[in-house]
């Protein structure tokens, strides 16, 4: 005759192994969520710093326009950009605050004509500061704090007067 044993007496290894496996997959599994939202803002940010720099620097040659077109630039105004919605965002404005001087510097040239004047240049100094923020829309609202991306830029326009 056989002798039935009670049932045997189980120490639970397979119990603590899976739980520290599934322990390991849902720590791997938060790093790689951490990991991806990180590398969409930092995309995000950069995008939008491309979008500063570009407002920018279409700041600079709005005012090189003038001025080659023979027109004195203002001494601070903004100009307004209106920019597409694309990749789930909507259509927007940035604004650039375009600050320009200048001063003459009197010079000789070569190429004057005789008895036509003296030449002189005008040196002309531009300052663009572009912002994402929509609610800055005066020049004087858009400042150190709110700015995304400024550029400078020297032009010279030579006059003989």
């Amino acid at each position: 005759m056989k002798h039935l044993y009670g049932p045997r007496k189980q120490s639970g290894v397979v119990l603590v192994v899976s739980l520290i496996l599934l322990l390991l997959l849902t720590i791997l599994a938060i790093t790689a969520s951490t990991s991806s939202s990180l590398q969409e803002r930092m995309a995000t940010n950069a995008q939008e710093s491309n979008i500063a720099f570009q407002a920018s620097e279409s700041a600079l040659a709005t005012l090189t326009d003038q001025v080659g077109g023979g027109v004195a630039p203002p001494a601070d105004t903004v100009l307004s950009l209106d920019y597409p919605a694309e990749g789930g965002r909507p259509a927007r404005t940035i604004r650039a605050r375009m600050q320009s001087s200048s001063r003459y510097a009197d010079g000789y040239s070569l190429d004057a004509e005789v008895g036509s004047g003296t030449p002189q240049t005008v040196i002309y100094d531009f300052i663009s500061s572009a912002t994402l923020d929509p609610n800055a829309t005066t020049a004087a609202q858009i400042v150190d704090s709110n700015t995304y991306a400024r550029h400078l830029q020297g032009y010279r326009d030579r006059v003989i007067k």
